[in-house]
């Protein structure tokens, strides 16, 4: 539709409009002039209308587009947040899945002692608090830790169980040595030392402090109880320290709220292992005396 405000305004005094002009003069009986500027009259009223109405439907339509454009480019920039907001996430995603590594002070000197670094098994041990033998943590469990080490991550992975949770990890962390001994079949030289380097990965394992206290004071009794002063003592502590620890860590794992307090020594019980250890030292001494005699072996 086009502008009527460009229209222009009709001759009305060409031979086109001469009925009408003929037929308003009989009605109102007027001359040729005040016919033309009746029709004149009439002709700018229904064209006034008609802009008016044009301007309307204009201004609707400007705000129907305005509306449009808004709503475009509103979903415009949702879609840009959105994507946007996508970009960022996956940034963040990308970043936790980096390798991170912390930062050091130019300052500072090495330490004057490195201590010896266990297994990934010992390790792992630790950090899903199950028992571990003591021999992982001794000078020669560390060094075979050492001597085994990759400087790339092993890819072959083995099947493990944390919890009642079946997990998928590097054989490295769930074969155990060939070589581990048991903690009674250690020097007690090895003994005092494997206990320290395990106390400290205690606490870098995250165990409750309750715990790790206890089993500095439990050593600590060990390595000063008054049977080590006694002909065999430091091997009857050793029987002690080995059996005991492995009891304990069996009932925290199975009943739990009634586990002892391993700190605690429990005199009947050294006794009882220094009788057994004993005897059975006389019983080998017998043997090589005499190979009939009824032998009596530490179980």
């Amino acid at each position: 539709m086009a502008n009527p405000a460009l229209e222009a305004r009709p001759d009305f005094m060409a031979n086109a409009y001469r009925p009408v002009r003929e037929a308003l003069m009989a009605a109102h009986n007027e001359d040729v002039d005040q016919a033309v500027d009746r029709l004149t009259s009439y002709w700018q009223i229904e064209h006034d209308q008609r802009v008016e109405a044009w301007n309307v439907e204009q201004e609707v339509q400007a705000r129907e587009a305005e509306r449009i454009q808004l709503e475009q480019n509103q979903r415009e920039e949702e879609d840009r947040q959105a994507q946007e907001a996508e970009a960022e996430r996956e940034r963040k995603e990308t970043e936790k899945k980096k390798p991170k590594i912390s930062d050091f002070n130019e300052d500072q000197l090495p330490p004057s002692i490195v201590a010896p670094r266990p297994s990934q098994y010992a390790i792992q041990k630790l950090t899903v608090f199950e028992y571990v033998e003591l021999w992982y943590f001794s000078l020669e469990g560390c060094a075979e830790a050492l001597r085994n080490s990759r400087s790339q991550a092993d890819d072959t992975y083995g099947i493990t169980t944390a919890h009642d949770v079946l997990a998928l990890r590097p054989v490295a962390a769930v074969r155990a040595s060939r070589n581990a001994r048991a903690d009674h079949e250690l020097s007690f030289g090895e003994f005092l030392q494997a206990k320290n380097v395990f106390l400290k990965n205690l606490t870098q394992a995250a165990w409750p402090d309750k715990h790790v206290n206890a089993l500095a004071k439990f050593f600590w009794n060990i390595e000063n109880h008054p049977i080590c002063n006694n002909e065999n003592g430091n091997l009857i502590a050793l029987h002690y320290a080995s059996r005991i620890r492995r009891r304990w860590h069996d009932d925290l794992k199975s009943n739990p709220g009634t586990v002892f307090n391993i700190s605690l020594i429990n005199e009947t019980l050294m006794n009882t292992i220094s009788f057994e250890v004993n005897s059975s030292i006389q019983a080998k001494a017998i043997r090589k005396v005499s190979p009939f005699a009824l032998t009596l072996e530490l179980r």
